[in-house]
């Protein structure tokens, strides 16, 4: 990665040296030292530039070193120019030359960035270079070792490459591109672009640099809960916890994992009279259960609240487990949660892969292996308690698969798992806070955020519904009204059912809940069953991000369509930022959850004057209107300037 960032710093230092045109400069000074250095500096930036390209970091670095004392000669050259009495009496000579300095500036400390990263590069990438059949688990021990310790060591030296490259930024700042400078501003504007999108990508570097050698198990042995949540059966972090897998990682080999049906876990417990545990009412009520199991846990929305929850309740069950790979239990690191849509685009990865006979592809997994588990062990004369060996064995083989990828394929591993956490096919959530923070600051926490503007979360739980989340199609409608009174808002979520009633599929049950800025106040609801409207407020771990929410219960026939709807006075602490010409929406969107479409329409009292966010066109109209027809394939957000 670190490798992939110099690479695109070096497209901006070639870019760079078409702006620092100073072979102009003896014309226009006549400074033949000034332009002898900049030559000089030129010529070793593209050297540097080159032999980024070509993977070649030692001399990337030694080029790059010579440029940036080349620029630094130049500018201090200069500098000593701007002092003299000559240029003090003419303003325009003054700001030219000190434009020309920041330019300077910028090439020494871009040039001391590629120096400098290079030498990071060298010794990561370096540990890691790619060899024809060359994969992380041909790697001894102590190879892995050392990998995870560059990287785990490389946080101050790439904390310094970032802010060299904030220095650069800012020196480029100066730079106002008028006058003689005024034909390279488009060029100069484009460099400062790429200088923050590199700061960005440094960022990124530094905390994956952080955090992945702890989760890979460096310096320690790290212990992880892995739960599968099928989002056929939607619940609300993503699905049902049909199956929990036990890892431990240590120097980036998985030195064991177990898999369990959550019912190993949930069984002894039910059947021990010692285990009282309430569960939320909903669950009470459309289960039909007395007592919160494992496989429920999930109940909250918010991903470090329902972690947590899931941790206690293996902990507290797994004591009634006459099982050695479940009790005792071991101490987590962390709770990791992923769905068969995270599998299915690994096999898109390493292919398809074969367990018990049965070939498994990226096209079939889901759907054979509900099969498998559901209905197949019967032929093959299994238990209903030995059902799920299958899927510890499907992970044994993927697991070595994924281990095996040559390392020319590492970024597109990197690329597929940073796009199902950005889709919240992965959660993760880590009991050490300082690496929980980092995974926060990535994106990786599936947490429901605090916001202090408008907000929207719909959050389906299938109970009792078999599979049926996987023949439902859900489209969501946001309108906001601006009145002279505050902002009226109403959320309706529409359902069809297209399938029948089979093994896998009946009659769509959910008990739904739609989050709404904390102080919301209902007015009207409608398209619930069963009088089981709740008003309420939630907190989660974190009562910065409290929310308000509105849970009923519906249900909905194969064949039939159904809906939910409530309208709502948004708190007036959201209408004060309207009147102050600002309005903020983020929308969140439930893992595991596929609703189809997600439509917008917003009418304020003042004109917009400015529209930015979500994924879709956005058409503003006069009268304060605004209209989308989005998706929720992964949170939006929405930014209004009013006038």
């Amino acid at each position: 990665m670190i490798g992939k960032i110099l690479r695109y710093l070096g497209l901006a230092a070639l870019i760079f040296i078409g702006i620092v045109l100073i072979l102009n400069l003896p014309l226009i000074f006549g400074a033949p030292h000034l332009y002898k250095s900049a030559m000089a500096g030129k010529n070793n930036l593209e050297a540097a530039a080159a032999q980024l390209q070509s993977g070649d970091f030692a001399a990337a670095s030694e080029s790059a070193d010579k440029a940036s004392n080349n620029f630094k000669s130049g500018s201090e050259y200069l500098s000593s120019l701007r002092a003299k009495k000559v240029w003090q009496s003419f303003n325009y000579s003054q700001d030219t030359l000190a434009e020309w300095e920041y330019l300077l500036k910028t090439a020494e400390v871009l040039s001391r960035s590629v120096a400098r990263g290079s030498l990071v590069a060298e010794k990561i990438e370096g540990a890691i270079a790619d060899e024809p059949g060359r994969s992380f688990n041909d790697l001894s021990e102590t190879k892995k070792r050392e990998i995870l310790r560059l990287l785990y060591e490389s946080g101050p030296e790439l904390n310094g490459l970032k802010a060299d490259i904030d220095l650069a930024s800012m020196d480029l700042r100066q730079v106002s591109g008028q006058g003689f400078l005024g034909v390279l501003k488009g060029q100069i504007n484009d460099v400062r672009d790429k200088l923050i999108l590199g700061s960005e990508l440094l960022s990124q570097a530094l905390t994956l640099s952080q955090i992945l050698p702890q989760v890979a198990g460096y310096p320690q042995a790290s212990n992880y809960l892995i739960v599968l949540q099928n989002s056929d059966e939607l619940r609300p972090t993503g699905g049902f916890i049909g199956t929990l897998g036990v890892m431990q990682v240590k120097n980036g080999s998985v030195v064991t994992i177990q898999t369990h049906d959550s019912y190993h876990l949930d069984m002894p417990a039910s059947i021990n009279p010692n285990f009282k545990v309430v569960p939320p009412w909903p669950i009470q009520k459309y289960l039909g259960v007395s007592n919160w199991y494992l496989r429920d846990s999930n109940w909250s929305p918010d991903w470090p609240t329902s972690a947590k929850q899931i941790e206690w309740a293996y902990k507290t069950e797994a004591p009634y487990s006459n099982d050695p790979t479940i009790n005792p239990a071991p101490n987590f690191d962390g709770v990791l949660a992923i769905t068969p849509t995270f599998v299915t685009n690994l096999l898109y990865l390493v292919g398809p892969i074969t367990v018990g006979g049965q070939e498994y592809t990226k096209d079939n997994f889901v759907e054979l292996l509900q099969y498998e588990v559901e209905m197949a062990y019967r032929d093959r004369g299994e238990s209903q308690w030995d059902r799920k060996k299958v899927i510890g064995e499907i992970f044994s083989v993927l697991k070595d698969r994924l281990f095996n990828l040559p390392t020319s394929r590492y970024a597109e591993l990197l690329q597929t798992v940073n796009s199902d956490i950005y889709q919240k096919n992965i959660l993760v959530y880590f009991n050490d806070r300082s690496l929980q923070n980092i995974a926060k600051s990535l994106g990786w926490n599936g947490e429901m955020k605090a916001s202090p503007n408008d907000y929207l979360m719909v959050v389906d739980a299938n109970l009792a519904a078999f599979k049926t989340d996987r023949v439902m199609e859900k489209t969501i409608d946001y309108s906001l009204s601006e009145k002279d009174d505050g902002l009226y808002a109403k959320v309706r979520i529409d359902y069809r059912h297209g399938g029948g009633f089979d093994w896998k599929t009946t009659r769509y049950r959910s008990y739904t809940r739609v989050y709404v800025p904390q102080g919301s106040k209902l007015i009207k609801s409608a398209g619930y069953v069963d009088g089981s409207l709740e008003v309420k407020d939630d907190t989660f771990d974190d009562e910065t991000k409290a929310k308000t929410y509105f849970g009923s219960f519906l249900s909905i026939e194969p064949g039939e369509e159904g809906y939910l709807e409530f309208e709502y006075k948004l708190p007036d602490s959201v209408w004060s930022q309207v009147k102050e010409g600002n309005y903020n929406l983020l929308i969140q969107k439930q893992a595991g959850n596929r609703a189809k479409a997600l439509d917008l329409s917003l009418d304020f009292l003042s004109e917009i004057n400015s529209a930015a966010g979500m994924s879709a066109a956005l058409n503003v109209s006069s009268g304060g209107k605004l209209e989308t027809e989005s998706t929720l394939t992964a949170d939006q957000s929405l930014q209004v300037g009013l006038q």
